[in-house]
């Protein structure tokens, strides 16, 4: 049921940016840097954003992972010495 709730909230999602960018296709122009300046469409100004966060959450969540995951290993590790002097 989570999966199902998770992917309706992606497809979801999609379809409000896609809707978004479909009504804001317009040009504007963004100034950086001092004198630079080129022109984006504005769904790009704003959905890039979005998915650059996106992937960098994702990013950190692998991290996180990797580190809990070397956490429990190490944990089990313990375990099992504990209940290999216990039995012994």
């Amino acid at each position: 049921m989570k999966i199902f709730l998770n992917t309706c909230g992606i497809v979801v999602v999609l379809f409000v940016l896609i809707y978004f960018a479909m009504h804001n296709n317009q040009d504007v122009m963004l100034t950086y840097y001092g004198d630079m300046a080129d022109t984006f469409p504005l769904w790009g100004i704003v959905i890039a954003p979005f998915f650059f966060g996106v992937l960098a959450g994702n990013l950190l969540d692998v991290v996180q992972r990797f580190k809990l995951s070397r956490e429990v290993k190490k944990l089990r590790r313990e375990l099992r010495q504990k209940q290999n002097g216990l039995t012994s």
